[in-house]
């Protein structure tokens, strides 16, 4: 009888242990966020998101959590939480909507990710079957620079189709052309205590990718990395020297390239706007940020997975790494 109250008495340890450890990792305070922009010069904010668990605030209240609940969790004085949220306010990245507070700013948990990427598929495979159609036309481009002396269209596949079609070369340009405003009003990025600029807040599961594993560029003092390893075995920070090197005229034809596939690219995102419009509803950020906002970040999720799905179709390939450096001279 002693044994089995001994067993009895261990396995009721083990559920309580389960439970804690279930607990603590569905704690948003326990999770990992970073903080990400889109924005050119001084447009960035001007005090730190971090103070007072500014941050973990905005998440809270993102995923329907109550003031009591963050103060609570976080101990923090009533006084420290209504200065943080009158300062967030004022820096409009918070406000007031049908009398619940809402961030302003795009808050992407693991699970708004999820959908986010499950959301973005149809529109992403559209993407990818385009690039697949236009390929014979990227390549007899591409084979006008110099960069095809060196290695062969697959070696920079990842580069062109994903970075210079989708990425860097065109997400400013579909930001310009695919944001319209009433009576033809130049689109600006949302404006925040005199600045303008995008701003995010998003979690990270992996330590060893970026958020999502979404692709984007790395710049350092000399070399530019694209991909979503940001722990490579070199990293970009101290690289010297590519040898993927990209001239100044060869870069004029990689805009060319891009230029030629942006009709294409924005025909299909245009095609997609009430659908883009009925996710941003569906997923709830129409009560937190503006349409803009939310589809300049929704964008990095569908290039995202059209990249991926390029990858399936043979299209491109991403380097094992998951990082590709480049120089452009």
């Amino acid at each position: 009888m002693k044994t089995k109250n001994v067993l009895f008495l261990f396995a009721a340890l083990i559920l309580s242990s389960r439970a804690i450890a279930q607990s603590e990792e569905n704690s948003i305070l326990l999770r990992n966020y970073e903080l990400k922009m889109i924005s050119r010069g001084d447009n960035k904010p001007d005090f730190s998101i971090r103070k007072d668990s500014m941050n973990f605030l905005l998440i809270y209240l993102h995923e329907g959590k109550s003031l009591a609940e963050f103060k609570n969790d976080t101990n923090l004085s009533d006084e420290t939480i209504d200065q943080s949220v009158t300062l967030l306010k004022n820096k409009n990245w918070l406000h007031e909507t049908d009398g619940k507070l809402k961030p302003t700013v795009f808050i992407a948990t693991a699970k708004d990710g999820k959908d986010l990427y499950r959301f973005a598929e149809p529109i992403a495979s559209q993407i990818a079957e385009e690039i697949g159609k236009t390929l014979p036309e990227i390549k007899t481009e591409f084979a006008k620079t110099k960069m095809l002396q060196k290695s062969d269209f697959q070696h920079w596949s990842f580069l062109i189709l994903s970075n210079v079609l989708l990425d860097n070369w065109n997400i400013f340009n579909v930001e310009k052309s695919f944001f319209k405003l009433p009576n033809g009003i130049p689109y600006k990025r949302p404006l925040r205590h005199g600045k303008n600029y995008y701003a995010s807040i998003q979690e990270n599961t992996n330590k060893n990718s970026e958020a999502f594993g979404i692709y984007g560029n790395q710049y350092g003092s000399q070399v530019s990395v694209y991909g979503n390893n940001r722990y490579n075995d070199i990293s970009y920070q101290n690289l010297q020297f590519s040898e993927n090197r990209i001239t100044a005229k060869d870069n004029k034809i990689l805009d060319r390239i891009a230029q030629n596939f942006l009709p294409k690219l924005l025909n299909i995102l245009e095609s997609n706007r009430s659908y883009a419009e009925e996710v941003y509803k569906k997923t709830g950020y129409s009560q937190e940020i503006t349409f803009e906002e939310f589809f300049i970040w929704w964008y990095h999720f569908i290039y995202t997975q059209a990249t991926n799905d390029m990858q399936n179709m043979g299209l491109l390939t991403v380097p094992q790494s998951g990082n590709f450096n480049y120089e452009i001279n």
